[in-house]
């Protein structure tokens, strides 16, 4: 091979390796911003939250309700913190376009409280989005996130799955759901809990 040859090889190596590596970086990036929101989140505090979401931040859930960063802000400072709680963010695919990022990740959640029947009970959800993130001079920031589905379990068995699209129940205290001008929070179970 003769030295041009070689020139040319690395150049076009590089070509097709440099877009894996920055794809590689920005999952591993914004990997780490979900964490960070996730924190943030949990903190209930508007001032570490608010740097992670871009200012034109829309929430839409599975009623196709929206919300602006101050309406998820306000309806979270509603929620007191469960420090029983736990929470994992698992990013499933990234596609990157430039400054923009579009994911889709999953989170599960779990806790432990008293069922309506008096016993403990582990309760979770898995939900499933996608998400929009931009880069700015801040880093990444979310964008949009809007809700797939979301699964509810009871001592580990399905309760109910809820898809994008499909009618959600009006939460058992008349609080939750489509319709009713309120942030939707997690659903609750139905049935004996």
């Amino acid at each position: 091979m003769t030295r041009t040859s070689s020139i040319f090889l690395a150049a076009a190596l590089g070509c097709i390796l440099a877009p894996a590596h920055a794809w590689a970086d920005a999952r591993s990036d914004i990997e780490a911003r979900y964490e960070e929101l996730r924190l943030a989140m949990e903190s209930r505090e508007g001032a570490r939250i608010k740097p992670l979401l871009a200012p034109d931040f829309v929430r839409t859930d599975l009623g196709n309700n929206t919300m602006s960063a101050d309406e998820l802000i306000a309806g979270l400072a509603k929620i007191p913190v469960d420090p029983d709680r736990k929470s994992q963010t698992t990013v499933q695919s990234v596609l990157v376009n430039g400054k923009t990022a579009e994911v889709v990740q999953q989170q599960v959640a779990s806790d432990t409280r008293q069922g309506r029947d008096g016993k403990m009970h582990s309760f979770g959800t898995t939900s499933l989005s996608h998400d929009t993130w931009v880069q700015s001079d801040k880093g990444w920031l979310l964008k949009t996130t809007q809700a797939q589905s979301t699964t509810i379990t009871r001592d580990g068995v399905a309760m109910r799955t809820i898809k994008k699209g499909d009618p959600v129940p009006q939460g058992r205290r008349g609080r939750m759901g489509p319709g009713n001008g309120s942030m939707m929070g997690p659903p609750r179970p139905i049935g004996d809990n």
